[in-house]
């Protein structure tokens, strides 16, 4: 099975990539932007041509469409780019998948609902309360309108990162082990979610797809460790054998974009249908951190 990924470079299409990569029945293309290099195809998704001749060229069965624009704030700050790559682009590779016969997967974000009646069912109807998440539900509507695609809902990604600031889950470390007082929002409730699992995730649909059986609509994957920023903090600090007693909660929302309080993600379609998860939040971060604890936090 021809398997093309986007956004291939960045934080889940790394481990996206490796996991399919390394699996026989498939053959895996990966594209980015401005991290193309070697086994990566530079490919701008705002140019229509450029994105019709590789899906040509390759000739997919299957896209999983990772690329995005996925920080909130920077999505606030700069919308017409930000509605460019999570929505034009993506109603554009959806017809093209359409035409050419390529089934899309298009990864999306928990940050759809407003966050006030967890857990949510793929049933449920979104409301996103910034702009982010407006734009990745204008995706997924793009997405569905355009063929017979489907969407994998995600929450707060964390997983192996080229520096520690490429997560928001990682980027914790240098808070900890700096030693200096600071003060962490107690309010939001997030489930860090690793994009190694996600990847072994995709990795079973596509198996299962590929015995026959069916995947459409809309499907939800999450980690199962409910925290705060603050709380998230202190299982950073125990997996790195660091001391936390300099940080304090702030249990007031404190954010330049709203954030919905917990959009806590209802997993069952996939786990009913047998798929599966991987290691505890707390080991997967020691395995992740603890190389930066040696090489000046990853900065």
């Amino acid at each position: 099975m021809n398997i093309l990924i986007t956004g291939a470079s960045g934080l889940l299409g790394r481990s996206v990539f490796k996991q399919l990569d390394a699996n026989p029945d498939f053959s895996a293309t990966g594209t980015a932007f401005s991290r193309a290099g070697e086994r990566l195809l530079k490919l701008d998704l705002t140019d229509g041509v450029a994105l019709r001749k590789t899906l040509c060229k390759i000739q997919p069965q299957v896209v999983i469409h990772c690329a995005a624009e996925r920080w909130p704030d920077r999505c606030a700050e700069n919308p017409d780019e930000a509605w460019q790559l999570n929505v034009r682009s993506t109603q554009q590779l959806a017809q093209l998948c359409s035409q050419t016969g390529a089934q899309l997967v298009y990864i999306s974000t928990d940050y759809v609902f407003d966050g006030s009646a967890p857990p949510y069912s793929v049933e449920d109807t979104p409301n996103p309360v910034n702009f982010y998440g407006r734009s990745k539900l204008a995706g997924e509507q793009a997405v569905l309108e355009n063929g017979d695609h489907w969407v994998l809902r995600l929450p707060w990604l964390y997983g192996p990162v080229a520096h520690l600031h490429e997560s928001g889950v990682t980027a914790l470390q240098e808070t900890v082990a700096s030693g200096k007082p600071a003060t962490l929002d107690h309010w939001a409730i997030r489930f860090p979610t690793s994009v190694e699992d996600v990847a072994r995730v995709l990795e079973q649909c596509l198996q299962m797809a590929a015995a026959g059986t069916r995947f459409s609509g809309i499907y939800h994957w999450s980690g199962d460790t409910p925290c705060t920023r603050y709380e998230l903090a202190h299982i950073v600090a125990r997996a790195c054998g660091l001391d936390a007693a300099h940080l304090s909660a702030d249990p007031e929302p404190q954010f330049a974009e709203p954030r919905p309080y917990n959009c806590q993600l209802d997993k069952s379609r996939l786990v009913q249908m047998g798929i599966a998860g991987g290691e505890p939040l707390e080991t997967q971060l020691a395995r992740h951190l603890k190389p930066f604890l040696n090489s000046g936090w990853g900065k």
